[in-house]
């Protein structure tokens, strides 16, 4: 595994330079990332290429057996280059134009910038590409971080234009398919398109308050700002390519700056790759992260280039605190377990310069190595010892479909404010981890033949072909669970006019009656006929009252809604389709969830840990392993029946093993 540190050799006197090289050097780790924030260091003028402050860094390190991940400065735009081409500033939906002083202050669509980006790539590809000790490249940094993914300047109105046009062919059809007559929004000319000023951007702000535009021009921008961002770093990972033939990636913020499709930016990359800051104070690190790598490019491991150091100093006043003893070794490796090829911490050394400075490190300012740095050398050694379980296998039997249309779509238009998308397909991984299930996070367009299980929730935007395919998927044996608020819109955004879910109908054996949101107005209790008995509960979230041929698993206890069905079974073909019309409460539905794995046939997992807990099983020359981790304050007692070997310690153990407070084992069968 590919396991270091981020490393900003640009900030530092030579003596400093001499004593971090040697530091990192007796760490053990094997990988730094660097050139990431420097393109007044590369480039200090239009035209005027340095490579000499970075290259005896790489060399001398590269000799003593660690390799570097080169970074395109992209996402610093140098002051002589603002101050020259003012054109290529970013530029909000308030129409604030973001100065230079911060970072990510470019516009991805201005060509000026595509081809100032486009050289420095270049550049730097002709200078690392054949270098023995580069071991690949990173684009840009943090794509669309910090509100600086759906520019408004003039480029992209134009653009923006553009698009609309390229989708709809003409006015007439765009008023038709959008409804503006709504309002008075017809067009008469495609110029009469603008950006929309609401946002939906963490850490944006709207222009005009309470300003509700089509539904439709405003998902179209979305899905404009995410192309126009993948377009821009094409344009750099082609100029890198023409020189090397070393992995070119990006590094993505996970799921929290929702302006770039990552299924669709990540195609021609040779890694999916993101940064993750999880807490992890005695408290469990949720995988769904990795869930999600594993589903961007599947069979192909994913790097994290930038992850969690310690405590210390924050951005914007929140600051992180420390990890505890032996949390940083068992992050590692329960990343490793999942399918990570690498792992990067930021950073190596606190900055006590810019924007950044005081924040967290493996070394503290002063330069003195302690506990993070000797925990790093120990997960290092620890490393070495798994080198060769690395190509154990991973073979998930469920996949959960995270679609990007339906996140935009229900940020745009919310249909309750307790109701959060992403939070709600990760409760369904969370409740299967629980199980002992480990999920992949997929799109529409992944091949589901591979999973018994696959689980829709509240699929809001559907294109009519994705209705065949979830019935081909049921009809072939599969086991399929969605949600609430499916169907509901088409590609345009605007309802469909016909009985929900539209066109799945038959496959669930329901048609919904009505719906409402639910809180502390509406909030009712349901009944439940469970294989284990019945179970009685409150609904969560939202409302849909169901009729049908389907078997009513769930009905309603209260109120007029007593009696009306609420949750589905429909068998479909060979296999069987669940219509889940509200959440029940976390507890009722980990048990619902259970129920719908078993009879889907899922591999029950061979160990039992209590709560805060993860086991992660694999495959390794036909072999089971199990990655058992304990996220707890205290230690805890793994459960199992018959013998496994912990391959880190040689020690046999029977029946179960106790696992040590922010601790692991490494279990494989004899």
């Amino acid at each position: 595994m590919y396991y270091g540190v981020a490393y900003y050799p640009e900030q530092k006197t030579p003596d400093d330079l001499k004593k971090d090289i040697q530091l990192l050097i007796d760490s053990g780790i094997n990988t730094v990332r660097m050139g990431e924030f420097a393109w007044c260091r590369f480039e200090p003028q239009e035209g005027e290429y340095h490579f000499e402050w970075l290259d005896p860094v790489v060399e001398e390190l590269g000799k003593a057996g660690i390799y570097t991940v080169i970074c395109t400065p992209t996402a610093c735009p140098p002051a002589w280059m603002c101050e020259k081409y003012p054109e290529i500033l970013y530029v909000d939906n308030r129409g604030v134009t973001r100065p230079f002083g911060g970072r990510r202050h470019y516009c991805y669509t201005n060509e000026r910038y595509r081809e100032l980006s486009r050289i420095i790539a270049e550049k730097i590809g002709e200078h690392y590409g054949k270098n023995p000790y580069v071991l690949g490249f990173q684009i840009d940094n943090e794509p669309a971080q910090e509100a600086t993914g759906r520019c408004h300047c003039p480029a992209c109105q134009q653009a923006f234009r553009k698009w609309i046009e390229s989708r709809y062919h003409t006015v007439e059809e765009w008023n038709q398919r959008t409804g503006s007559v709504f309002w008075s929004q017809e067009l008469s000319s495609f110029s009469q398109v603008y950006t929309p000023v609401t946002t939906i951007e963490p850490y944006g702000i709207d222009a005009v308050p309470v300003h509700f535009e089509n539904p439709s021009i405003r998902l179209e921008f979305e899905r404009f700002s995410s192309q126009q961002q993948i377009d821009y770093q094409e344009i750099q990972t082609c100029a890198l390519k023409k020189y090397t033939d070393k992995p070119v990636t990006t590094n993505g913020t996970g799921l929290a700056t929702n302006s770039i499709d990552y299924f669709n930016s990540f195609k021609t990359l040779d890694r999916y790759a993101f940064d993750f800051y999880p807490g992890m104070r005695h408290s469990k690190i949720d995988p769904f992260a990795y869930g999600f790598a594993r589903g961007v490019k599947k069979d192909t491991p994913f790097w994290i280039l930038e992850f969690m150091s310690g405590g210390g100093h924050g951005l914007r006043g929140h600051g992180r605190v420390q990890t505890p003893p032996n949390a940083l070794k068992q992050a590692v490796v329960q990343a490793m377990a999942h399918g990570a090829e690498m792992m990067l911490h930021f950073q190596f050394r606190t900055f006590p310069y810019g924007a950044e400075q005081l924040n967290y490190a493996i070394v503290d300012i002063d330069g003195v190595p302690r506990r993070r740095y000797r925990e790093m050398q120990e997960t290092a050694a620890v490393l070495k010892q798994l080198a060769s379980y690395e190509k154990a296998v991973m073979r998930n039997e469920v996949g959960i479909v995270f679609d990007y249309d339906a996140y935009w779509a229900l940020a745009i238009k919310p249909v309750n404010e307790n109701f959060r998308y992403f939070a709600f397909c990760d409760q369904f991984y969370k409740m299967l981890n629980e199980m002992g299930h480990t999920s992949d996070v997929i799109s529409l367009d992944a091949d589901w033949s591979d999973y018994k299980m696959i689980v829709v929730p509240s699929l809001f935007v559907m294109q009519e072909s994705y209705r065949q395919k979830m019935k081909e998927y049921v009809k072939q044996g599969g086991t399929l669970v969605a949600t609430f608020l499916t169907s509901v819109k088409n590609v345009d955004n605007t309802g469909y006019i016909e009985s929900l879910p539209a066109g799945l109908t038959d496959l669930f054996g329901v048609t919904v009656q009505e719906v409402e949101p639910v809180d502390g107005r509406s909030r009712s209790h349901i009944k439940l006929s469970l294989a284990s008995g019945e179970e009685t509960c409150e609904d969560v979230y939202w409302s849909e009252l169901l009729e049908g041929s389907a078997q009513m698993v769930g009905t309603y206890l209260e109120d007029y809604k007593a009696g009306c069905g609420v949750i589905a079974k429909n068998v479909y073909g060979k296999g069987t389709a669940w219509y889940l019309g509200t959440m029940p409460e976390e507890n009722t539905a980990s048990k619902l969830l259970a129920e719908i794995a078993q009879e889907a046939g899922l591999t029950p997992m061979k160990i039992q840990v209590p709560s805060g807990c993860e086991v992660v099983r694999r495959e390794l020359d036909g072999k089971k392993l199990y990655y058992v981790f304990n996220f707890n304050a205290e230690p805890v007692q793994a459960v199992w029946q018959g013998t496994l070997r912990d391959v880190l310690s040689e020690v046999s153990y029977e029946n179960g093993a106790q696992v040590a407070q922010d601790g692991f084992l490494i279990l494989q069968e004899d």
